[in-house]
């Protein structure tokens, strides 16, 4: 009897490692989740990227729980458009803004892990680990983007998005400056 109580306490500590090791390990996820905008405030001296704009948020999943999230915000304010999936191989995406006036830019991002990965803008590569938010501004040929540091934890949504596009300096400024470029070149 006292081998027979050993080897259940044996069993269970076992058991017991075994479960602590897998127990707090959250489940792979694959796939794609995205959320676009898109807005056009009426006012007299608009500026493109702030009262009329784009935004694609994006997270690529291949993995890791949460992904590898990114965003996009354009000064073309008619369409957000694209799609992506996710598996054990990798995640991508494809998307676009364009504006009503026919101006186009394409983006595709891509993560092998869901952890670390790359987009390509207007056809230049940009590598995640310099920042996950983009500015792009449409308005020039060749466009310009601006890769910025972002914490995209609790990145707002929705109409939110307008009130962090006045608000954050970073955002603001560049957009300016390309209302600034714009007037300047008229």
């Amino acid at each position: 009897m006292p081998t027979t109580i050993r080897e259940m306490l044996v069993s269970s500590a076992v058991l017991a490692v075994i479960c602590i090791a897998g127990c707090g390990r959250q489940p792979a996820e694959y796939g794609v989740a995205k959320s676009e905008i898109s807005w056009t405030i009426s006012t007299t001296n608009p500026v493109p990227g702030l009262d009329e704009a784009s935004v694609t948020m994006v997270t690529l999943k291949a993995g890791p729980p949460g992904g590898l999230p990114f965003v996009v915000w354009s000064d073309l304010p008619n369409e957000t458009s694209g799609q992506g999936e996710g598996s054990v191989h990798g995640a991508f995406y494809d998307g676009h803004h364009r504006a009503i006036d026919g101006r186009r830019v394409d983006f595709r991002a891509k993560s092998t892990d869901g952890k670390v990965g790359s987009i390509t803008i207007a056809g230049v590569d940009y590598d995640f680990a310099n920042g996950q938010l983009f500015l792009v501004s449409g308005h020039q040929d060749p466009v310009e983007v601006a890769q910025i540091r972002f914490d995209l934890n609790g990145f707002p949504k929705g109409d939110a998005l307008k009130d962090l596009a006045k608000s954050n300096p970073q955002i603001r400024g560049f957009f300016e400056k390309h209302k600034k470029d714009d007037t300047n070149a008229k």
